[in-house]
């Protein structure tokens, strides 16, 4: 018997999963970023069915954390989006969307601009990794760690 395989992008099955169409969602948010598409995939799906009461709890810690949060990445990061360095228009993105399972918490959040986020969707893409690397290694260039 053989184990299903999942995108790790947008959790889907494998023979279901559209990322790698070049009208994809995926494919839109990696050219903003001129970013690499590297398929990868996971043996688990994603947290489904997350109970609308924990999405609006996560909501309202969200929202109570914002303007803390917010300068506390742009400390870290700078104020440029992670994926395409806008600098306009930026709002905190999940890593992991809390419609899949993700925390409001500072250590699933990213600053994405809000085109980059509208891509996004519910793609559990961290682009944080790339800020990291160019922080150790100026001029070299990485993709966003897809996880």
């Amino acid at each position: 018997m053989s184990r299903k395989t999942y995108c790790s992008y947008c959790g889907r099955v494998r023979q279901r999963c559209a990322c790698h169409q070049p009208d994809s969602a995926m494919a839109r948010f990696t050219a903003r970023g001129r970013k690499a598409y590297i398929p990868l995939r996971r043996h688990s799906h994603y947290k489904r069915a997350v109970p609308p009461q924990i999405k609006q709890r996560e909501r309202q810690t969200l929202r109570k954390n914002y303007r803390l949060w917010h300068e506390q990445l742009v400390a870290v990061y700078g104020e440029r989006c992670a994926n395409c360095g806008e600098r306009d228009k930026l709002v905190l993105d999940h890593v992991m969307p809390i419609a899949k399972g993700g925390l409001s918490k500072l250590d699933n959040l990213q600053l994405l601009c809000s085109s980059c986020n509208g891509i996004k969707g519910k793609l559990v893409i961290d682009c944080r990794a790339e800020h990291d690397d160019k922080r150790q290694s100026a001029g070299s260039q990485s993709t966003c760690k897809q996880t």
